[in-house]
């Protein structure tokens, strides 16, 4: 799209606050003897790498983040003898006063080097000190203990130690990495080829109950049969679920990781404004976002805010706009070329008056709290589209109906739901629209 405004209202000079590699190892990945510790064909995001501008410096350079779901089932990367466990924690926050506070299991490869599983489920460990453990063995459940934002798990290849489990990282990578000789990148998604080498041991009982199947979890609490409710870090909704709320599938909107979604839910709209989310967190240049079903968020660290995305901006840069207009009434992009070399006030004035044809929709824009964040300028005329006229926005487009409809009464204004869209013609990532089993509340 011409006109770089069009991107996004504010500059986007953002950084990502996880940053990549100083160097790639130059092992290359196929004659690694690490594999990914989780079981096959599951896929995670990694989410903080080597290196790091957070927190993998020093000891921790070498270490990756793996969110994962409390509970999860870690295998050895590589096999071993467990020298260290812990698992009698049950406490965790993002601060470091709670650093000793990590449920680990640690094992010696024989080579001078260990692997640390960190930040495990309480009583979560599946293995005992001086234990023989094959690559691929089931070794403990992922968790959220110790410093930590959110559930996941912390893993790390050091040198080896009769007596810490935290010592200093050395380079590593993982033969079922394929790009980036091996080693995982922040922001993109892995998938395991570690083989499930051993049955899952018995759990103990106060393991096997925060690991209850979600049926379980449903059948024994009252709030789990609610459309939405609290949970730790966010809260979890079914209303977008593709069951119309039904079922115990749904949605999650959290805290995790720094990116307060769930906190800021509400003063960016709630679902009133921004409708119920439609897919899991997931990362777009370097940004974490999330869909709602009327707008997309996207967290800006630098300035720790949130903006929304230019959803129909996104959509035309994909060749859409004929599809827009054929399946939902959205009129194409007027013609930019005049803003070429104009001052930011003179677009923004000369955008606003494609408003001045009707006043309904008009007073409707301007009556939104924060509508340039919100809607983004109008970037075509009002368009009769036959039952609806209708202005198309940056970031929404803006229906007037002229006549009574299953959704809206005729004169009522209503806003086009662009996550929905986004989501429709198949722009996010399949990563982010697998629905999640209800949670335990």
């Amino acid at each position: 799209m011409s006109g770089f405004w069009f991107r996004c209202i504010v500059v986007l000079g953002a950084v990502c606050a996880l940053a990549q590699l100083d160097a790639v190892p130059a092992k290359a990945a196929g004659g690694s003897p690490y594999l990914l510790p989780w079981q096959p064909g599951q896929w995670y995001e990694c989410i903080q790498g080597n290196n790091s501008v957070a927190d993998h410096r020093g000891l921790e350079a070498y270490a990756w983040d793996f969110p994962m779901r409390p509970g999860t089932l870690i295998l050895a990367a590589r096999g071993g003898t467990v020298s260290m466990v812990k698992s009698d924690s049950n406490v965790a926050g993002f601060d470091r006063s709670y650093d000793n506070d990590a449920n680990y299991v640690v094992v010696d490869h024989g080579d001078g080097t260990q692997a640390l599983y960190l930040h495990l489920m309480y009583y979560g460990s599946l293995v005992q000190p001086g234990q023989q453990v094959q690559q691929g063995q089931p070794i403990a459940l992922s968790g959220d203990t110790g410093w930590s934002s959110g559930p996941h798990l912390h893993f790390v290849v050091e040198r080896v130690s009769p007596d810490k489990h935290l010592t200093q990282s050395i380079s590593s990578s993982f033969a079922d990495v394929a790009d980036w000789a091996g080693v995982p990148q922040p922001g993109r998604w892995y998938t395991s080829q570690n083989p499930l080498s051993a049955s899952v041991p018995p759990l103990p009982p106060v393991v096997a109950s925060r690991r209850a199947t979600p049926v379980q979890a449903i059948a024994s609490s009252t709030e789990g049969n609610a459309l939405d409710y609290d949970i730790p870090h966010g809260h979890f909704f079914k209303q977008a679920n593709g069951q119309g709320g039904a079922g115990i599938t749904g949605y999650i909107v959290t805290d995790d990781f720094g990116v307060p979604i769930w906190r800021d839910l509400a003063t960016l709209g709630g679902a009133s404004l921004l409708g119920y989310p439609i897919a899991d967190r997931f990362s777009l240049d370097g940004l974490t976002v999330q869909a709602m079903q009327k707008a997309v968020l996207q967290w800006h660290p630098d300035v720790g805010r949130f903006y929304f995305l230019n959803t129909l901006d996104l959509l035309h840069d994909h060749g859409d706009d004929a599809w827009l207009q054929a399946a939902h009434q959205i009129p194409p992009r007027a013609d930019d070329r005049a803003d070429a070399g104009l001052p930011w006030s003179d677009v923004m004035a000369r955008h606003l008056t494609l408003l001045d044809s009707n006043m309904a929709l008009r007073s409707f824009y301007f009556a939104t709290p924060d509508w340039l964040d919100r809607y983004g300028l109008p970037v075509s005329k009002v368009t009769d589209e036959g039952n609806v006229l209708v202005v198309r926005c940056q970031r929404a487009a803006l229906q007037l109906w002229k006549t009574a409809e299953p959704w809206a009464h005729a004169g009522q204004v209503t806003v086009a739901n662009g996550g929905d869209l986004l989501k429709e013609r198949g722009w996010l990532p399949d990563s982010a629209l697998g629905v999640d089993y209800a949670p335990v509340p």
